[in-house]
């Protein structure tokens, strides 16, 4: 499935759509260059699903990880350079839990330790204002089409 959005109303309404997923598959992998969205997009979701205010709700960019509610984790893994370095960073273990949502910034490096229910999403920006958000579920070997 691919949706498109050209506003942050649209893309609040994709993460209100996505938080409706993420108790039945919940782990979110979240794809894009720097500045596609990914944490405007998280933000959103984390709110949803947690009720937690907006302004609460912060990048885990220097943290690599935060937790809501104990019950979702939201990590940032950019800076993360190996499987090593999350077990050092203390990560591991959050990264692992099956009792928590997690959403994902940045995965690539914790692929082989997350779940096959997973949900991905690759965003593109097609030009400033526009965001196209292509989804994907590897449990079921395909895209999602709708």
């Amino acid at each position: 499935m691919r949706l498109k959005s050209n506003s942050l109303d649209q893309t609040i309404e994709i993460a209100a759509f996505i938080a409706k997923q993420l108790p039945k598959t919940p782990c979110l992998l979240l794809r894009g260059g720097l500045g596609a969205g990914k944490t405007t997009l998280s933000k959103h979701i984390i709110h949803f699903l947690t009720g937690t205010p907006l302004d609460d709700i912060t990048s885990p960019t220097y943290s690599y990880v935060h937790l809501y509610d104990r019950k979702l984790a939201h990590f940032d893994l950019y800076r993360v350079a190996s499987l090593d370095s999350l077990e050092e960073l203390g990560l591991l273990e959050i990264l692992t839990d099956p009792h928590l949502i997690k959403i994902i910034e940045w995965p690539d490096i914790a692929l082989s330790l997350l779940p096959a229910n997973r949900l991905e999403i690759t965003i593109d920006t097609p030009d400033e204002e526009e965001r196209g958000f292509s989804f994907a579920f590897p449990l079921l070997n395909q895209d999602c089409v709708v």
